[in-house]
């Protein structure tokens, strides 16, 4: 896999099955990003405690209006259905949460689609390593840099990074080959997903760069 930089658009509880709202997210991004160096990405499950499913029809918008645009789209799927729903698109690459008990998803996955894991530790899970890319990734929300090192060498963190931290000190440090963080349009401390740990529009623009 070549450098990789995904915007993690989350499930319902961003966009809230909006999709005039999905579309101003995926708009916002294409303002900046001339060069279409980021990957976008959504959550699909079917449950998942007191979080907002996305719609299925919603990621099908999304995606067509994302690859109008020049986008791919993917997502990370945490069951089976979802996963068989998002193998009739056309995708990067599929990604598993940084739960060992969706591990045997990966198993599920084409061989020819590659498969990108987050994983709490350097001593994860064998499945995670045999048959995917990882991503060092450290459940906090926020996350402290001081974490990601005590449970990661370098060597990890500069291979690929799940970013719950605030800021870009440890994607600038590390400058990992596959980068995930978490995108909204503003931060709001009721959503899960956009707290301080999210990127912005404002916020990558600052970055892009140093992709450069």
């Amino acid at each position: 896999m070549n450098n990789i930089f995904i915007l993690d658009f989350g499930s319902g509880n961003t966009c809230k099955n909006n999709y005039v709202t999905i579309q101003r997210m995926i708009d916002e991004i294409a303002d900046i990003d001339s060069d279409r160096k980021f990957i976008i990405k959504y959550q699909l499950f079917e449950k998942a405690g007191n979080n907002i499913p996305l719609f299925l029809s919603c990621f099908n918008k999304a995606y067509e209006y994302a690859e109008k645009l020049g986008y791919q789209t993917t997502a990370s799927v945490f069951d089976i259905n979802s996963l068989n729903f998002l193998l009739n698109f056309d995708v990067p690459f599929i990604k598993i949460a940084n739960r060992p008990e969706l591990y045997h998803l990966i198993g599920e996955v084409p061989r020819k689609i590659p498969v990108i894991t987050s994983v709490k530790d350097q001593w994860y899970d064998l499945t995670a390593t045999q048959f995917s890319n990882v991503l060092a990734c450290v459940s906090n929300y926020p996350a402290k840099i001081e974490y990601y090192e005590k449970n990661f060498s370098v060597n990890i963190l500069k291979a690929g990074i799940s970013d719950h931290t605030e800021g870009w000190d440890l994607f600038e440090k590390y400058l990992p080959r596959i980068y995930e963080c978490h995108f909204c349009l503003e931060h709001d401390n009721n959503n899960p997903d956009a707290g301080p740990f999210a990127r912005t529009p404002e916020m990558l623009k600052k970055i892009l760069g140093v992709m450069k």
